[in-house]
């Protein structure tokens, strides 16, 4: 494998990135021994950030992204877990966005964290940013089309949150998503649980755990009692 998907383990940006494997990784990383384009999509795409934010724990403002919380419940579209041929559009367009996102940070001598403010700033409009924008607007629909929920609106636009403003999808598309993947996590847990998968575990928490419950407080967005 030449490449390995990586994330920091603890911050309030919303980052993976390609990396070589052939080098020592310090412990505030975490890996995915992944290489494809359409799994960097989804794990890019804000499906899979805020179901992050809802299920993995915070340290003050930050996410704290584990793999038991965050990765391991989270259900893939499941022709990218059987590494069958993805949606036309979903290698494509994760392609395109991780491609520029190094040229610009290339260019700028920026890092991921300077890059994803100046994504986050409603105040810059440079034609580079707001490709950039653009390409996360694809990549998520892309994501929602190869779960087959053609019918979402994400309604992509700044939105204040916890963190700050961010240009993300909306409360309600973030709802209804949350309400969908966990449908789904029940799903191919009640799956599993008939193929035997889990009869050795019943006593442990360890494993592929269950998501319990569609909205938790672990949401970026402010709270809203509207």
């Amino acid at each position: 494998m030449d490449r390995v998907l990586c994330r920091a383990l603890v911050t309030s940006i919303w980052g993976f990135a390609f990396v070589s494997p052939k080098q020592v990784f310090a412990n505030k990383l975490t890996l995915f021994l992944l290489n494809g384009w359409a799994e960097y999509a989804v794990l890019q795409s804000a499906l899979h950030e805020h179901w992050a934010w809802a299920w993995g724990s915070t340290m003050k403002s930050d996410l704290n992204y584990s793999h038991s919380d965050c990765f391991q419940t989270f259900p893939f579209p499941s022709h990218v877990l059987r590494s069958e041929p993805p949606h036309p559009q979903l290698a494509s367009v994760g392609r395109s966005h991780h491609e520029l996102r190094s040229k610009v940070m290339r260019e700028t001598a920026e890092g991921l964290t300077a890059l994803f403010h100046r994504l986050a700033d409603p105040q810059n409009v440079s034609t580079a940013i707001q490709t950039l924008r653009q390409l996360q607007v694809e990549m998520d629909n892309a994501v929602t089309a190869a779960y087959g929920w053609t019918d979402l609106d994400l309604g992509h636009g700044f939105r204040e949150t916890k963190q700050g403003v961010r240009y993300t999808i909306s409360e309600s598309a973030r709802r209804e998503v949350l309400a969908r993947l966990l449908k789904l996590n029940h799903e191919r847990y009640a799956e599993e649980v008939k193929q035997g998968l889990h009869e050795k575990k019943k006593k442990t928490t360890k494993g592929k755990k269950k998501a319990k419950s569609a909205d938790k407080s672990g949401s970026m967005f402010e709270e809203d009692d509207s």
